[in-house]
């Protein structure tokens, strides 16, 4: 769900989405999936800007854009009602999960964390307070990342950027975020620096070259390489997938940058006669709450979909340092470069399921978790599993 800022009620036609839902009716037998193949790429924009190599659409990223100076304005978006049931929902599962040390203020406490579709960084900097030692946030939009800059960094905010020098030295956790970048590119270019590091081990000096932030994160000496480029104990990707072309490359370079044992959110919405009902013809066309066309209803995903699509794929095999090995990054001599280290064989395991849910009043907006409802609004967790033998 995405937010309005400009768009008054008062001018909607709301004809027009009863014109859509005839047209959702008539097309619902080809657009509902029964089987998610390992191959699969739903995006039915036939727009040719549209860069399938990268998984972002200029549009959406433009659209997004556009809303970047109203982020934080509760008024204006809410996502920031959401944001705390979605904070519970991951807390829940990393507690249930996860080994916490009884002292640990959070179970987020001492995570490195990896936020896809960070957009202005509602999340990121939730979970940033919560104790994670360090948080990286990824966004297609340079513009909207600009925007979670400002608001992430300003002198009062108590929150450190990765790239302050005191942070260095700093207990406290840090912040990095990345703009005009997909997960895919981030899955690729981590996974080479990570070989090159090791590569270069032994040797005096290494390379200073910095291809802006997301090298900077890898750009270390020899003996700090695999702390710095370090895999995830958290990946987020929550209400991201319904706005790529390609949700499943998506998810599969999501669960690349995952630590062993590590967990993926995902979180979006199903596609139901209630999602279009109250997510498309109520938030778009009779409160005007979110943009008319943010939504496409072929777009919505179900719980089963995107559990196929995470759990029902070969996804490789990990090393006992966090490495990847599989089919999902690198060329196949970049993966030999890593078959060099024991492997382990991994699966993704669904490990929660939820339903979040608007509480009547209606206007306030607040959500809350019911399990037993994911007919709308849900979040997934997802834990990379060593295979049993």
């Amino acid at each position: 769900m995405l937010f309005n800022a400009t768009t008054k009620v008062a001018t909607r036609k709301l004809i027009l989405p009863w014109k859509n839902w005839k047209h959702a009716l008539s097309s619902s037998t080809t657009t509902i999936p029964s089987k998610i193949s390992t191959n699969t790429n739903t995006n039915t924009n036939t727009n040719t800007s549209t860069s399938t190599s990268t998984n972002s659409n200029p549009s959406e990223v433009d659209k997004f854009s556009s809303f970047a100076g109203h982020w934080w304005d509760s008024r204006a978006n809410p996502l920031i009602g959401m944001n705390p049931t979605r904070i519970q929902f991951i807390q829940q599962v990393l507690t249930a999960t996860c080994h916490k040390t009884s002292d640990a203020p959070s179970p987020l406490y001492d995570k490195r964390v990896l936020d896809i579709g960070c957009g202005g960084g509602l999340l990121t900097e939730s979970m940033s307070r919560l104790g994670a030692s360090s948080v990286v946030g990824v966004d297609a939009s340079s513009r909207v990342v600009e925007a979670a800059r400002r608001h992430s960094f300003h002198p009062f905010s108590g929150l450190r950027s990765a790239d302050d020098e005191e942070a260095k030295t700093s207990e406290k956790g840090t912040i990095r975020y990345i703009g005009g970048t997909t997960v895919e590119e981030l899955s690729r270019r981590w996974a080479s620096r990570r070989q090159r590091g090791r590569r270069r081990r032994g040797q005096s000096e290494i390379s200073s070259s910095c291809d802006g932030g997301l090298e900077r994160d890898c750009d270390h000496d020899a003996e700090d390489e695999d702390d710095h480029c370090e895999l995830f104990d958290v990946v987020t990707a929550l209400e991201i997938i319904e706005h790529v072309p390609d949700p499943e490359s998506l998810l599969r370079s999501a669960v690349s940058l995952l630590k062993p044992d590590g967990v993926l959110f995902v979180s979006t919405i199903n596609r139901t006669w209630k999602s279009y009902g109250l997510a498309i013809v109520a938030a778009e066309y009779v409160s005007g709450r979110v943009p008319v066309g943010t939504h496409d209803w072929n777009r919505f995903w179900s719980p089963a979909e995107v559990r196929r699509m995470i759990c029902d794929v070969e996804h490789g095999t990990i090393n006992g340092s966090g490495n990847i090995i599989g089919n999902n990054i690198g060329s196949g001599s970049e993966r030999g470069i890593v078959n060099q280290f024991q492997e382990k064989e991994y699966v993704m395991k669904q490990v929660g399921l939820s339903g979040m849910v608007i509480q009547p009043p209606f206007f306030n907006l607040k959500w809350s978790l019911d399990p037993l409802d994911t007919d709308v609004n849900w979040i997934g967790a997802y834990q990379k599993q060593q295979l049993q033998s």
